[in-house]
């Protein structure tokens, strides 16, 4: 009897993963305007057909490999409006220095504008969650007393901490993603937004 997959194709329960993992090794490899559905299809040993059936594009299935490795940002509390800033920071620091972002996000961001449900996906499954991140610390700094609630812009603070981080990214200079970069952003915000403290009367 003939096997019903032909020599070296995936099993069709693999035909996912199989992709997947193709589509990361061309997203550090290449980068995305590196990449075809071609050239994936035939590293993991499928179809055109078969990929469709699993993604409407290839933009979406490079998005799936971003958000499924760098997830929606992690909860942190350390206690300090200072240390959940920097360690936020930290983190986007890193991701942004990964290849599967520097390599991918020009073609991803180019794609977003014009297909909206790309940009619909990253907004909803990677930029508005980090953003609620940063709403939920500047709430707990509140309550702390850190911070004048009169001064908490939540989508101006949000840009000024990735705003930086996104230029380095997309733009060919010099200055690099590193650990400086995340700690002035850190006191940009502070200074925007701490408390004046009230020098008690004599």
């Amino acid at each position: 009897m003939m096997s019903s997959n032909r020599a070296g194709r995936p099993p069709v329960a693999n035909i996912t993963d199989a992709l997947r993992k193709a589509a990361e090794r061309a997203m550090v490899a290449v980068g995305y305007s590196g990449m075809s559905v071609d050239g994936l299809v035939t590293e993991a040993g499928t179809t055109r057909p078969a990929f469709y059936r699993r993604y409407p594009s290839l933009a979406h299935l490079v998005f799936e490999v971003i958000r499924d490795q760098f997830g929606q940002g992690q909860p942190v509390d350390a206690g300090s409006l200072r240390d959940d800033l920097l360690t936020l920071q930290r983190a986007d620091i890193t991701m942004f220095a990964s290849p599967l972002i520097h390599k991918n996000l020009p073609g991803l961001l180019e794609v977003m504008s014009v297909n909206e449900s790309i940009g619909k996906l990253y907004h909803d499954e990677f930029v508005a969650p980090r953003r609620a991140n940063v709403a939920r610390i500047l709430d707990l700094a509140a309550q702390r007393g850190e911070v004048d609630p009169s001064r908490v812009d939540v989508d101006l603070i949000c840009d000024v901490l990735v705003g930086p981080i996104l230029s380095r990214t997309l733009l060919p200079i010099q200055a690099g993603l590193n650990d400086r970069l995340a700690r002035d952003l850190v006191e940009i915000v502070l200074q925007m937004v701490q408390a004046d403290k009230v020098t008690p009367s004599r």
